[in-house]
């Protein structure tokens, strides 16, 4: 695994384009499921009771979810990087940001799961 110093290298550029360009294309499909989830099997009409009732029986609902919160994550942290490495900010202040990052989106990958494991 990279360490983040070293994903947010020059050398990381690469890696982190491709996963930026990966989580895109998974989140235009992940949106289109819940469009389609939502307003067509639904009818709009969509409830706790709905979407307990969907992960509860369903393995695919679950393995969603589970894709799409660190796709979220990983997709607007990336996002993010790429706004500061716009601004080229000294080398110190980089580092701080990217290790907050890491620190901030681990927070909220710990979160995110801990949200839905009740529904699991």
């Amino acid at each position: 695994m990279t360490s983040p110093t070293g994903m947010l290298s020059a050398r990381g550029g690469t890696a982190l384009w491709l996963l930026q360009r990966v989580t895109g294309l998974f989140l235009v499909y992940a949106l289109v499921v819940h469009l389609w989830a939502v307003h067509v099997v639904t009818s709009g009409h969509l409830t706790w009771e709905t979407i307990t009732a969907r992960l509860a029986d369903s393995t695919a609902w679950t393995v969603y979810y589970l894709l799409f919160i660190p796709a979220v994550v990983a997709h607007a942290a990336v996002g993010v990087w790429n706004v500061v490495l716009d601004y080229n900010p000294r080398p110190s202040l980089r580092r701080a940001i990217g290790v907050l990052l890491w620190v901030g989106g681990a927070a909220l990958l710990v979160y995110g799961f801990l949200g839905i494991r009740p529904l699991l």
